[in-house]
């Protein structure tokens, strides 16, 4: 039986990408449309330009996602199963239709009798692999990154939930 445990966001192209996409895009029609015989028509700077249209322009976090990659155990192993926009080329819109493409993206890796910290690092380096696999795009794992570290994930991939999510008893640790 499955047990899943988180789903990865991945993206046509990373944060940053896509504003520097988004400024080359509106640098363009700027000229087109503020610029005539090399002479500035308006007294509209590109950056007042560039800053009011972003504020009609797409929230990367939501809209660029293309894919998810639903992470689990299966056994002892540590699988991603991988859903993408099913498209031929995929390119910017607004509606996205998903479709499940593969049961694992990349080889799983095998968790017997490890750690939690060694559970988790082997989540990572699996995170990693797909990162591979999926080349040109963006696995968004930072909330993973950000909570996987805290997981008793021995007692999540044995059923004892209610154990899992409880802090760590750690005499050194303040909160």
């Amino acid at each position: 039986m499955n047990k899943y445990i988180f789903e990865l966001p991945v993206y046509r192209l990373s944060e940053k990408e896509y504003f520097s996409e988004q400024e080359s895009r509106y640098k363009k029609h700027y000229k087109e449309v503020f610029t005539k015989n090399g002479r500035v028509k308006s007294l509209v700077s590109f950056e007042d330009y560039f800053e009011k249209a972003l504020r009609f322009d797409d929230i990367w976090k939501y809209n660029e996602i293309i894919g998810y990659i639903r992470l689990y155990f299966s056994g002892h192993q540590i699988r991603g199963e991988y859903y993408q926009h099913n498209v031929i080329h995929i390119r910017k819109t607004r509606k996205k239709h998903f479709a499940y493409k593969t049961h694992k993206l990349a080889p799983e890796i095998n968790i017997l009798k490890m750690s939690d910290e060694e559970i988790y690092t082997s989540i990572i380096n699996y995170i990693d692999s797909c990162g591979i696999e999926l080349e040109n795009r963006y696995i968004d794992a930072d909330s993973f990154r950000q909570i996987g570290k805290y997981v008793q994930w021995n007692y999540l991939i044995q059923g004892k939930y209610n154990n899992a999510l409880e802090p760590i008893k750690n005499p050194r640790a303040t909160f």
